[in-house]
């Protein structure tokens, strides 16, 4: 009774449990059957439309190979990563970062350099895009964009309507707050319940702005800390904003999106996030509010050190493979991922407002915003951002202080403390 029991209790387990993800390298495997696990806010609606078009223009392409998919989004999704990664179940496509943020995935043998693949077509993406991702010159994932973490969007229709233009410092800036505000309108539309917004969408550039790129550099590589006042001045530009209610109402609370609905809405006047907001932005506003939307950087601050105008940029994110997939297998994986970030993909994703990495021809048929963040890229220099160049783990660290900070429960001096001993003690930068 008891033998028959066990033997019932472990089928219950089995079934109620539910797919995991095998490992790519099983034998047995379909090779036209993979798993695939991507980053994607199933709340965006246009995210999930481009997704949608992706995949259904792929299975006309590849009828013969299935993709299981899985999505996450924010914090749950590195966390499963990681959890997968340690009990070796991780997917066969993964959607990776080109730095740190996913880098002791890359780093330990868990993906598959695709430079074999790559060979006779790296010409045909941008030079940026195409920049070492290993050590020995691997590429872990296949870039979809060239990313600039940090855009001050601009209403150029409110700002003239308030008899206001887009200032040229920091003090200028605060001082139209009062205005924006009296006439009920948001100064800086941001959210930041996550926190990664805060640091990826403003505070990688402020550190340029405060310590110039040869400071940044050392704090990259570990010969400088992040308790000098090059930090804590960043630091404390996002304190002097929040102090002077610059940013929305419950910023610290608001869900990522939020930000942008009211941006959209013409309930602020700027919005502070990425790039890659384009995409939203071409789907989500008026048509006749589009040429009124301009690119534009924090403008500059006191004590500047940095580049007035810089931004933050990134090589963009894209898919890698699981390092086990050998075969027809992995020939099928890089068929994704050539699909996505190659020539056929690329085409769906601008037609959504992306700006790809792969060097398509320009059309002046573009959407008028894709038009813009192009110019911007061009003609802005950037600097670093945070999670790409300091250990992901960190920023669960950092965020919170951030947080904090602007709360009013810890000083800049004590969040940036408290990063500095974590950065100190964990960081791959200081070993």
């Amino acid at each position: 009774m008891n033998k028959l029991f066990f033997i019932v209790f472990i089928a219950f387990l089995i079934i109620t449990a539910g797919p995991l993800f095998s490992e790519g390298s099983s034998e047995t495997d379909d090779p036209n059957t993979l798993t695939g696990f991507h980053y994607l806010d199933q709340a965006d609606r246009a995210a999930v439309d481009n997704f949608e078009a992706l995949k259904a223009r792929f299975a006309e392409l590849h009828p013969e190979i299935t993709i299981e998919w899985e999505y996450l989004v924010n914090e749950p999704y590195h966390n499963k990563l990681q959890t997968l990664v340690t009990s070796d179940q991780l997917p066969d496509i993964v959607f990776l970062w080109p730095g740190k943020r996913t880098g002791n995935v890359t780093g330990n043998g868990n993906i598959k350099d695709l430079s074999p693949w790559l060979e006779g077509n790296r010409d045909n993406f941008s030079v940026a895009a195409m920049a070492p991702q290993g050590q020995n010159g691997e590429i872990w994932e296949l870039p979809e964009q060239v990313t600039s973490t940090h855009v001050m969007f601009t209403n150029d229709r409110l700002l003239e309507e308030l008899g206001l233009s887009f200032p040229e410092t920091m003090e200028e800036l605060i001082e139209q707050g009062e205005v924006i505000r009296e006439a009920g309108l948001i100064p800086i539309a941001m959210d930041n319940k996550d926190g990664w917004q805060m640091q990826s969408t403003f505070l990688s550039a402020l550190v340029e702005r405060t310590g110039g790129m040869e400071w940044y550099d050392r704090a990259a590589k570990g010969d400088a800390q992040f308790t000098d006042p090059e930090f804590i001045a960043a630091l404390d530009v996002i304190k002097t904003l929040n102090d002077n209610d610059m940013f929305s109402p419950g910023i610290n609370q608001a869900e990522y999106g939020t930000a942008l609905t009211d941006f959209v809405n013409e309930r602020a006047v700027y919005l502070i996030d990425g790039g890659w907001r384009t995409t939203n932005l071409t789907t989500e506003l008026d048509d006749d509010l589009k040429p009124h939307i301009s690119y534009n950087t924090f403008p500059d601050i006191p004590n500047q050190k940095g580049r007035s105008g810089s931004t933050a940029i990134v090589t963009g994110t894209g898919f890698g493979m699981n390092a086990n997939l050998e075969g027809q297998k992995a020939d099928n994986a890089w068929k994704w991922i050539w699909f996505y970030s190659g020539p056929e993909g690329s085409k769906i994703r601008k037609e959504f407002g992306s700006l790809p990495a792969y060097n398509l021809p320009a059309d002046s048929n573009d959407p008028i915003l894709l038009q813009k963040l192009g110019t911007f890229l061009s003609e802005t220099p950037g600097g670093y951002v945070l999670d790409a160049v300091l250990d992901g783990e960190g920023m669960a660290v950092l965020h919170p202080q951030i947080q904090e900070m602007m709360f009013g429960n810890v000083t800049p001096e004590e969040a940036a403390a408290t990063y500095e001993e974590w950065v100190a003690a964990n960081d791959s930068s200081r070993k």
